[in-house]
């Protein structure tokens, strides 16, 4: 049997193995590599967005140094126009060296970083604030910079010198520029400037002067003067300077530069550190995943900072609508008792008492008006701030007012063994027009400091009258511990003092010193000091003169029938003594139902109600008189309040009240308010609601007066 015949293998070829290899590796690669120009297209989206991201850094650096530069320009110009203003003094073209003295002083009081203001010609200083007025002068440290200004006669800016920078003007005498005007500012006013910019986080902010010197910076960021100098030389250019990005720009013509620096942006990097985790269409997702997260991110913080500032401002209202009910209740609860202390002081003032007695009387009712003072100022010390003083306009008999300052202060002095002494100048006229409180508060608070911080010697205080323009000025000098020169300008600042060793000996608040400062100027005044450590302080005041003359002695008028309805008995009993003192009938109501009862059962001349009565309030009642027929329904009206009179008189014009009368009350402005609503109720006019004259609110529509 034949075998069965086998066909020949064909040999393999070394070119097919090698394809069916490299097939079989790729299959495996196929999805890597189908991933690759997804990979390539991520990797352009990022440096495109990194590019991106480039351009709008460098535009907001531009932007960020531009306005900075703007808003330090704007700083500075304020500085200069306000110089440039005292240097137009017609005292210096008199050559009154002591009143522009005393002119800077007053200009330098008005901003805390000034630190003092130079006079000089082109060889020495013919003044300096730092300096008593007859303290030797040093000499000129940079006459260059003087000349400067006298050749060119225009304004300069110095750089860094001594921790300060210098302001100079021209100061021109008949046409003519004759002295250089120089004021001494401290950095760190620039920096609050810079630290008001709101810019990412790792930005730097700093301030260079012509030579590069570090003016000021601001307390985010971390780049030196080092590390931006350079961005010096290409100002308006976006300089990269190592790992920074830096933009400098010029303020104005002052010679400044603002530099801003920007940390760099890691964006790539952690892009790159996701496209080689995820890998190809992961790396795409990511890089669209990261694009929409910064998106968000934005949007985030945009609705987060606007929520934030409503959150903020929220909050601030009620605080502010907090303190307010606080200070309204505080007050109330304060002037009720003071109202009987002063009152029943007034009355036991007028009985026959021995002379000793008297007297021990008569200084517990001005121990008490300072009090009642003290306790309105700490009250109303935002008031003060905002400049919404009230004063008062009356004739004061000063030496006797500052006689009493001293007497009140008196005892105080002797027990630490110190002198007291009033000195008034024979040319001071007797009486002049002004708010007696105001005037006697400060006067009180000075002598007060005063004797706090002497501990042997005495105290004087001085008045007299200058001329030119005619103003009445009241210097307190001590031979005390005296004031740090560098401290000086910042006492009248408030909550501010020398020192915290000066807080833990003495005690205080360092809020008496801004308070006569607001007062004083309120005023139309100023307020300073000169020192020596060690030798003594001195402090002047000085307030507009204007002349006054003795009280007319009161006339004597026809007694009226009054109805006071006051739910304090304290209250009740001290209106009804002051007015039956004063001649008239009264009928006291203890609420506002027995108000409405007497006011059905008898005719009365005129009306005195509290507005904060339990129950039927003075506002019910006021309402529910208004509406009786004929005359009745006329009866003037006077609402009693702790409250500021502003704040209750709208309510007290719609509820038909004729005044308005703070307590604690005095007995003249009571007594004042009653003389001029005399007639009122049998008026069958028209009802027009008038004002007083000598009360310290001059409002339309309800009149008011109170012991502000």
């Amino acid at each position: 049997m034949p075998e069965p015949v086998t066909p020949p293998r064909r040999p393999d070829s070394g070119g097919a193995w090698l394809s069916r290899g490299l097939l079989s590796r790729l299959t495996i690669l196929a999805p890597f590599l189908a991933l690759l120009p997804l990979a390539a297209f991520g990797l352009m989206l990022v440096l495109a967005l990194q590019a991106e991201r480039e351009s709008d850094r460098r535009a907001d650096l531009e932007r960020a140094a531009t306005i900075l530069a703007a808003t330090m320009e704007s700083e500075l110009r304020g500085g200069i126009r306000v110089m440039e203003a005292l240097a137009g003094s017609p005292r210096l073209a008199t050559g009154d060296l002591a009143g522009f003295r005393a002119e800077a002083q007053r200009v330098m009081a008005r901003d805390p970083a000034w630190f003092t203001i130079v006079l000089a010609d082109g060889e020495r200083q013919l003044m300096n604030l730092r300096y008593a007025a007859e303290a030797p002068l040093p000499p000129v440290r940079d006459l260059a910079s003087v000349g400067s200004v006298l050749r060119s006669g225009r304004a300069l800016t110095s750089g860094l010198l001594d921790g300060f920078v210098a302001l100079r003007v021209p100061v021109r005498v008949d046409g003519a520029v004759r002295y250089a005007l120089m004021v001494a500012l401290d950095v760190s006013a620039y920096a609050r400037v810079l630290n008001r910019a709101t810019l990412p986080q790792g930005w730097s902010i700093l301030l260079l002067d012509a030579e590069g010197e570090l003016i000021a910076r601001a307390a985010s960021g971390t780049a030196t003067v080092q590390d931006v100098r350079p961005a010096l030389a290409q100002p308006r250019e976006v300089r990269t300077l190592g790992s920074l990005r830096a933009y400098a720009a010029p303020v104005g013509d002052s010679r400044w530069t603002i530099v801003v620096a920007a940390t760099p942006d890691d964006f790539v990097t952690r892009a790159l550190g996701w496209l080689v985790l995820a890998a190809g269409a992961a790396a795409v997702l990511g890089g669209i995943g990261v694009a929409a997260r910064i998106a968000s991110r934005h949007r985030g913080q945009e609705a987060m900072r606007h929520r934030t500032q409503a959150e903020a401002l929220a909050r601030a209202a009620e605080h502010d609508r907090r303190r307010t009910d606080m200070l309204a209740t505080v007050s109330h609860e304060l002037r009720a008792p003071l109202t009987g202390l002063l009152g029943y002081t007034d009355l036991l003032a007028k009985t026959d008492l021995p002379p000793t007695a008297k007297a021990w009387v008569e200084q517990q009712r001005r121990a008490g008006q300072a009090l009642l003072a003290l306790i309105g100022d700490v009250l109303d010390f935002a008031r003060l701030d905002e400049g919404a003083v009230e004063l008062e306009d009356a004739d004061i008999e000063i030496a006797q007012l500052l006689e009493d300052c001293a007497g009140l202060m008196r005892s105080v002095a002797q027990q630490k063994g110190l002198g007291l002494r009033v000195v008034i100048d024979p040319g001071l006229p007797r009486w002049m027009r002004g708010d007696p409180m105001r005037l006697r508060q400060i006067t009180t608070n000075l002598i007060s400091n005063a004797i706090k911080f002497t501990e042997r010697g005495e105290i004087v205080v001085a008045a007299r009258l200058t001329a030119r323009p005619e103003r009445m000025e009241v210097t307190v000098t001590d031979t005390g511990i005296g004031i740090a020169p560098e401290a000086l300008p910042r006492i009248f600042d408030r909550f501010r003092q020398e020192s915290a060793d000066t807080a833990r000996r003495f005690g205080g608040s360092g809020l008496g010193l801004a308070i006569c400062r607001r007062l004083v100027e309120a005023m139309g005044g100023a307020i300073g000091a000169e020192s020596r450590p060690g030798e003594g302080s001195r402090f002047i005041f000085w307030v507009p003169f204007r002349p006054g003359a003795a009280p007319l002695a009161p006339t004597r008028l026809s007694a009226l029938r009054i109805l006071v309805a006051e739910d304090v008995a304290a209250s009740r009993l001290l209106l009804t003594a002051v007015l039956e003192r004063a001649g008239h009938a009264v009928t006291a109501a203890e609420d506002g139902p027995a108000a409405l009862a007497a006011l059905h059962g008898a005719a009365f001349d005129l009306a005195v109600l509290d507005l904060h009565m339990p129950g039927l309030d003075g506002f019910g009642v006021a309402a529910a008189l208004r509406t009786l027929p004929g005359e009745q329904g006329r009866v003037p009206l006077i609402a009693l309040t702790a409250e500021q009179p502003e704040e209750v008189e709208a309510a007290c014009r719609a509820a038909g009240f004729d005044a308005v009368l703070r307590k604690p009350f005095e007995t003249r402005r009571l007594l004042g308010l009653i003389d001029g609503l005399r007639g009122r109720g049998t008026d069958a006019g028209p009802r027009t609601l008038s004002r007083q004259a000598d009360a310290p609110e001059d409002r339309r529509g309800v009149r008011s007066a109170g012991n502000d």
